[in-house]
């Protein structure tokens, strides 16, 4: 395996971990503070930017891979035809990139609407809200075999 490609690879793979603890804490925080009408403070706005900063951080090393990399996805744009006819290739070349390119766009999108939100009861609900669905839709993608596709939990 190429030094390049296991290096991106693992970076991609361990960093899932960063997100998924973003997007819970983000989740977490909105919710207590909905419950307890509190103020939209310095735990929300952290776990927000832990949340965003692992997901641009993702959506990079994805692109390296994507492009640059994974051989999988080297060989599936070199010829598109025969790897939308296979599930495993199509998985990688399409449904893995676009549906988390999509649930990124949303997370920063609930971001840029949460800060214009005026109080604080409305920047929970935005970050809840936005941020469960971003997530949902990372979750599903996370190849642990919810798609057909798995791979392992941890890289060593």
């Amino acid at each position: 395996m190429d030094l390049f490609y296991k290096i991106f690879f693992n970076l991609h793979s361990w960093n899932r971990y960063t997100i998924l603890a973003g997007g819970v804490a983000v989740i977490f925080f909105a919710v207590q503070g909905l419950r307890n009408k509190s103020d939209y403070g310095n735990a929300g706005k952290k776990s927000m930017y832990l949340y965003l900063s692992g997901l641009h951080f993702q959506l990079v090393a994805g692109l390296v891979l994507y492009f640059f990399a994974s051989p999988v996805t080297t060989q599936a744009i070199s010829d598109f035809g025969a790897a939308m006819k296979d599930s495993t290739m199509r998985y990688w070349a399409v449904e893995h990139a676009f549906v988390n390119f999509i649930a990124i766009a949303i997370a920063q999108t609930g971001s840029i609407l949460l800060k214009r939100k005026t109080d604080d009861k409305s920047k929970h609900r935005a970050a809840l809200i936005w941020t469960s669905i971003s997530l949902a839709l990372i979750l599903l993608m996370i190849p642990m075999g919810m798609m057909g596709i798995e791979r392992p939990w941890f890289r060593f």
